[in-house]
């Protein structure tokens, strides 16, 4: 009885111990990691590159955030200094998912911590058809 007890405390438990410390690290926290400036492009005609920023993400349930933000088209969000709205985040099957109603109708997806990909409705030849949008996270600038 020794010998089994001894076997699980030298080789079972650090193994236990490592995994728990693998899956706990390996999640996310969407309050920290979607903060930022991010870049990307619709694969549409025209007007592709597309910019999104979230100033804040702040709980609101288990496995739901809220995170305040803008996103549109490159050349206009760089010109706007405040605005934006409520981006709904929410967690299925352990990945981030970020869906924006309005103007904008995008439903991401986060990929690892610096990519997020999805698709946005475009209008394009007289009907709304969803594209592949993809961002990148912007290093912060000091």
């Amino acid at each position: 009885m020794a010998r089994i007890t001894k076997f699980y405390v030298i080789f079972c438990l650090p193994i236990l111990v490592l995994s728990y410390a693998t899956l706990s690290c390996a999640q996310v926290d969407p309050t920290k990691v979607l903060v930022g400036k991010w870049e990307g492009q619709a694969e549409i005609t025209k007007n592709r590159e597309r910019t999104l920023i979230i100033n804040s993400v702040e709980p609101a349930g288990s496995g739901e955030w809220v995170a305040r933000g803008r996103m549109g088209l490159s050349w206009r969000i760089d010109e706007e200094k405040e605005g934006g709205g409520r981006i709904k985040v929410f967690t299925k099957d352990n990945e981030i998912y970020l869906d924006s109603p309005g103007n904008t109708n995008a439903q991401l997806k986060l990929i690892g911590e610096n990519k997020l990909e999805g698709t946005i409705e475009a209008f394009e030849r007289g009907r709304v058809a969803p594209r592949r949008i993809r961002f990148e996270k912007m290093k912060d600038v000091k």
